[in-house]
């Protein structure tokens, strides 16, 4: 994907650069972290928490922006048990989850959750 001299969503700090671009319906949007420092992902996955993140995302202004985003198709799965128990959401995890919004038929708990995300840059 190639822009050429286009006004998007953009911000910086002393690490990194976001670009915002909203997806058609401007409910969802696609951000873009780049860092500054050749080969300096790592560092700025260990710097980038909510907190860090929420602040760029609050910058992000109208800027006249060139960008160049390479064709990718990148597909994840992650499964949410231990993470949704680690919050605190264990109920529905056991005999004693109450589903009855589901199913009147009791017993059912749920065994796994899962979660799958698939972004695809093909074309401008």
């Amino acid at each position: 994907m190639n822009e050429y001299g286009k006004n998007r969503l953009y911000a910086e700090n002393e690490d990194m650069q976001i670009l915002t671009l909203p997806y058609k319906d401007s409910t969802y949007a696609f951000n873009i972290l780049l860092p500054k420092k050749r080969f300096g992902l790592a560092d700025i996955r260990k710097k980038l928490n909510g907190a860090a993140l929420q602040k760029l995302l609050s910058q992000v202004k109208m800027e006249y922006t060139t960008i160049s985003i390479p064709k990718m198709k990148i597909e994840t799965d992650f499964a949410l048990k231990e993470a949704l128990i680690a919050m605190g959401v264990t109920e529905m995890f056991t005999d004693a989850a109450n589903l009855t919004g589901i199913t009147m038929e009791p017993p059912l708990k749920v065994s796994k959750a899962a979660h799958r995300a698939l972004i695809e840059v093909c074309c401008c």
